[in-house]
């Protein structure tokens, strides 16, 4: 990897805009930088939603016009996120074998740590305190993952998991480190 660039593309809701602005952090601590678009990117992060059919259909678009830039730049790391990304991905990677790593919603790791192992560098610590790096003037701040409604047209339970609320000593370490980096206003 020469620029040592990512590129995150999100679609869907503001807890995917949360996890996206958290995934970043992680990959600036790396030694990575923002690209303006894929084509710059040695990593690439689609962030995922799949609550309707049309944002299904939009990432697997984009999953399918990435795979020529993947196919020109074996190097290049093509990660999926979110809600598209269940337990278990062997029909994904089937249908995408471009893709890199699969991780599923709120878990950074598996793109973390393929992207420490081929920079070559310690990624160990990088998912600690993980808020956003260079926040705008307002930002998203989860208090909860996950949903128990279990509604018949709704995937989020099977991908997100049940409610599992954050802890409050936790939500405001979060919010006072995002105030010592300049944000203004959080939206929980």
């Amino acid at each position: 990897m020469s620029t040592n660039s990512y590129y995150i593309w999100t679609i869907g809701c503001q807890m995917n805009k949360a996890d996206s602005e958290r995934l970043s952090s992680a990959l600036e601590s790396l030694g990575l930088e923002p690209s303006l678009g894929p084509s710059d990117a040695d990593v690439v992060v689609l962030n995922s939603c799949v609550v309707r059919q049309s944002a299904e259909d939009k990432v697997t678009g984009m999953l399918t016009s990435l795979k020529p830039l993947k196919l020109k730049d074996p190097d290049r790391i093509l990660a999926v996120m979110g809600c598209m990304v269940g337990p278990k991905t062997d029909d994904l990677s089937r249908r995408f074998p471009q893709v890199n790593v699969w991780a599923q919603p709120q878990n950074f790791e598996p793109i973390i740590s393929t992207v420490g192992l081929a920079l070559g560098v310690d990624y160990e610590g990088c998912l600690d305190n993980l808020v956003p790096g260079a926040p705008t003037v307002s930002t998203f701040v989860p208090i909860i993952h996950g949903c128990d409604k279990f509604c018949s047209f709704c995937i989020i339970p099977y991908r997100r998991g049940r409610e599992v609320s954050r802890t409050v000593t936790d939500v405001i370490h979060e919010v006072e480190l995002l105030v010592q980096r300049g944000v203004k206003e959080v939206t929980f």
